[in-house]
This record gives structure tokens, C-alpha cells and sequence, in this order.
């Protein structure tokens, strides 16, 4: 558990170093609160309670929350914000640590999320099945079923009573972004399950977060989200992809074009963000599809991939972000 939060830490203390891009109505940059030796030391003692708790138990998370809620309840949004970084670390390395229990458990490796008899009819849970489900929901977590596979994940409703009055303007908001990916993944089974204006609309609000918030404390996990979304945006997925393909009367699998999702989300970006820097990096790309130039599409990937735009597949891709 200490090399996870060590790594928060360092991100803490580079987050602090940077200037912020926020300004004021009279143009001037916000002034931060001078770090003091007190501050430091909440940070210090919160992080040594961190380190106490056991990553393996969900009941951490509750406890962690709990710690924050006596510790920060005075302090300042800065802070608080720097604190919440390193509750969100446990966050994380709870729920991994939860589907690597489940996975050996073999009480629960078959917890279903949805229990039929031999005729259909939806009976009760058993008991011990019912008993790990609250013990989970109690301390921020959900029991989802993602392509048949019974998977423990974080419900961010959780957060919202325990620290949105402690946070920024600026961490609601973001959290709001990471809550939405959350209740609303944008896609399943290697297909794409949200709406194309859905995409767009998401897509185009990560980018603009990290354009207007470049030192915003988790800008790692905003920008993260970010080259996800446009990753897939531009490449597709096996169901859901971006090369169209019919098969003529002859029973000949033809491909060319773009996939009817992928045309009205294109479509939609062009005509509804037409200025967006977004739009200026999809529309070549579109082109290239649509005049079967694979050469210029692979160029363009490349070309984005390198940029940091898009996930490089070769060097791999931190999903913990997310």
C-alpha cells in the first residue's frame, strides 16, 4: 500500500509546484494558500492513516472517508482537494484488490447479479451472497456483471455526500466527468452502447476540461479519460467499428465508408462543434475513410499516437486512470 500512495504523493507535490491557470475577474492569477507547516502535517497524518489501513477490506474506504471527514472539516479547498487525491489512491487499490479476492474466493466467484430458478423466475440471493453485497454498497462499491463476468466497481455516488462540500468548484467538477464514465460506460461487450451525440458530447467535454484546466491536481486521470475516448473515436471496436462493411448479392463481405454509427458521429461533431480542435484532428481522419485512403489513415494515427493523443497499444496504456 505504500508504493501506491507514495506515487499520489509525488503527484501532490508536482501539482503543487505548478502554476495555476485560473484567473480572476480582474485577470489576475487566484492565490493559492501558503502551504504551512500544519497543513503539511494533515497531509503527513492522513497519509500515515492511509498506509495503516488494509488495501484487501472494503471497509477501508469507509474508515478513509471517515478520517477525512474529522481531519479536513476546517481546512481549505486546496487541501482538501490534495487530500482527496490521496483517499482516491486507496479508492482505486481497494476495488483491485476486491476483484483479485473475488477471483480466488471461490465462495463468490459465482455471485450472480441476477438469480433465476430452473423456469425462469428471479429468486431471492443467497445469504452469503446478500451479506457481501451490503458489506460492499456500504463502503462505495457496486457489484456489476460486464459480458457475463461478476466484477466489484466503484459507485462514485459515494464521494458526493462525504466530500463535495470539502473540494474545489473545479474537483466537483471533474468528479462529475469520472462519475458519468462510471453510471454510463460508453461501452460493453467490445461494442460501443451510448449514443453517438452521447459520445461526441462527452468527448468534446473532456477535451475542453483539460485544455481550460492543464494544472488541475489529476489532470493525469482527465487526460487519461480523454485519449480513451478519442482512442476509440477514432479506431472503433470490434463490434462497433469505424470502417463500414456489407455483403453484396453475391454473399462477398465488401468494406469501405464509414459505419452508420461512426458517419452520425461525425456528422454530429462537425455540425454542432464546428470550431473545436477536436473537429480539427477528427475531419482528415473522416476524409481519409471515406476515400478508402488507409495509408493516410494509419498515417494519421500514427501521427496522434505520437502526439500523446491516443493510446500507443505498443507501450501500453495505465487502465487505473480511469
Amino acid at each position: 500500500m505504500k508504493n501506491f500512495v507514495t506515487i499520489c504523493l509525488a503527484l501532490l507535490v508536482f501539482s503543487c509546484g505548478s502554476p495555476s491557470p485560473e484567473k480572476d475577474v480582474a485577470g489576475k492569477k487566484d492565490e493559492k494558500p501558503e502551504k504551512t507547516p500544519e497543513t503539511k502535517d494533515l497531509l503527513q497524518e492522513y497519509t500515515k492513516y492511509i498506509n495503516s489501513l488494509d488495501p484487501e477490506s472494503e471497509e477501508s474506504v469507509g474508515l478513509a472517508a471517515e478520517k477525512y471527514a474529522v481531519l479536513f472539516a476546517q481546512e481549505n479547498e486546496e487541501l482538501c482537494d490534495s487530500a482527496f487525491v490521496i483517499f482516491d489512491c486507496l479508492y482505486k487499490e481497494v476495488e483491485n484488490k476486491l476483484n483479485e479476492r473475488l477471483e480466488k474466493n471461490e465462495s463468490l466467484v459465482d455471485f450472480p447479479c441476477i438469480n433465476y430458478d430452473s423456469l425462469g423466475k428471479e429468486m431471492p440471493f443467497e445469504k452469503r451472497f446478500v451479506t457481501f453485497r451490503k458489506r460492499i454498497e456500504k463502503n462505495g462499491f457496486r457489484i456489476e456483471c460486464p459480458e457475463g463476468m461478476t466484477q466489484i466497481a466503484q459507485n462514485r455516488s459515494f464521494l458526493k455526500p462525504r466530500f463535495y462540500k470539502k473540494v474545489s468548484p473545479l474537483m466537483k467538477e471533474f468528479l462529475g466527468g469520472v462519475q458519468k464514465e462510471r453510471d454510463e460506460y460508453f461501452s460493453y461487450d467490445a461494442g460501443i452502447v451510448i449514443s453517438a451525440q452521447s459520445y461526441v458530447d462527452r468527448l468534446v467535454w473532456w477535451d475542453e476540461f483539460n485544455r481550460k484546466h492543464p494544472d488541475f491536481i489529476l489532470s493525469q486521470k482527465a487526460k487519461a479519460n480523454q485519449m480513451m475516448l478519442f482512442t476509440y473515436f477514432l479506431i472503433g471496436m470490434d463490434n462497433t467499428p469505424v470502417i463500414g462493411y456489407s455483403i453484396d448479392e453475391n454473399g462477398v463481405e465488401k468494406t469501405g465508408g464509414l459505419d452508420e454509427y461512426f458517419a452520425k458521429a461525425y456528422a454530429y461533431l462537425s455540425k454542432k462543434y464546428p470550431a473545436s480542435p477536436l473537429n480539427g484532428l477528427v475531419s482528415p481522419y473522416k476524409m481519409a475513410v471515406l476515400k478508402n485512403d488507409e495509408a493516410k489513415r494509419e498515417r494519421l494515427i500514427k501521427t496522434y499516437t505520437k502526439r500523446g493523443l491516443m493510446i500507443d497499444f505498443e507501450k501500453g496504456f495505465d487502465w487505473d486512470l480511469l
